[in-house]
């Protein structure tokens, strides 16, 4: 299950508080009814990751969801004050946003071991219409994610993938999904139901400027059986190959080289990104 627990200082409405004092009443409806928006972010030498991109990411599912969201301005604000605040600089940070207008950012810990390591998938057995109207946001209605990752866990995997009505895949509970074949790959298309990742958008470029054939496309269960590779990508854990799908080995159980070179070329930019950062106190984001 995805754990989540805040910790240290966050913000709420505005307003510095300890992550303790979070509070959000039943009578909300992002409690009665996951009425919200929010978007996970990472947090590397006490700055948040690619905050810009997020924050337009969280405009578009608030925008989907009748959400209202506080200035620009002073979501960066409250970012960058909790990512300040993470223990060591490095963390995850959310920012969650209610249509009644209550917001907050927040933040806690990560386990460094799960950033690039090597991950089991099964095909979960339930559809996601790629017409609804909550697929490809990341709104509070997160249930399904977390019920299909117990779902794989039970059937000892560590990640789920989701099909739409049409049988293609769309994303990984946790991440962005990508297949690999000779100098081909592929990533599920927002058409389909696929989230619009800020790393997958990261790496669709990378990949192409690596002189690989990307396609947007849909992926079907024979796409998965025929990959050379198959790897996932997140903010958090950044580019993850999957070893095994449904109990299958991908790639004799290990990592490809197209999977590694990905996770090296976008380590190295995220280390430049840090350098940026730093130097220039306007771009935490």
């Amino acid at each position: 299950m995805i754990d989540r627990k805040p910790q240290g200082r966050a913000v709420l409405g505005g307003a510095i508080v300890e992550s303790g004092d979070l509070l959000l009443s039943w009578s909300d409806p992002a409690a009665q009814w996951g009425l919200g928006a929010f978007e996970t972010i990472d947090v590397r030498n006490a700055q948040p990751r690619h905050l810009e991109e997020h924050l337009v990411r969280l405009g578009d599912a608030a925008r989907r969801l009748g959400v209202s969201l506080p200035a620009e301005d002073e979501l960066t604000r409250a970012a960058r004050v909790v990512a300040g605040g993470t223990l060591g600089g490095r963390g995850w940070l959310k920012i969650l946003v209610s249509r009644s207008g209550q917001w907050t950012v927040f933040a806690g810990p990560v386990d460094p071991s799960d950033e690039g390591r090597p991950v089991s998938a099964v095909v979960l057995p339930w559809r996601r219409h790629r017409l609804d109207p909550i697929v490809g946001i990341k709104s509070l209605g997160y249930a399904a994610s977390v019920l299909g990752l117990e779902a794989a866990h039970r059937r000892g995997a560590d990640e789920g993938f989701w099909l739409n009505e049409r049988g293609h895949v769309t994303e990984a509970c946790t991440g962005n999904v990508f297949v690999a074949r000779g100098r081909a790959v592929v990533t599920p298309a927002l058409s389909d139901g696929a989230r619009d990742g800020v790393t997958r958008s990261r790496a669709i470029v990378a990949l192409r400027g690596f002189g690989l054939s990307l396609r947007q496309s849909k992926v079907r269960i024979a796409t998965l059986r025929a990959a050379d590779e198959i790897f996932l990508t997140s903010s958090l854990c950044g580019v993850r190959a999957v070893v095994r799908i449904d109990g299958r080995n991908v790639r004799r159980g290990g990592p490809g080289p197209i999977s590694l070179r990905l996770s090296e070329h976008l380590i190295g930019d995220d280390a430049r990104y840090d350098v940026v950062a730093h130097r220039d106190g306007r771009r935490g984001a």
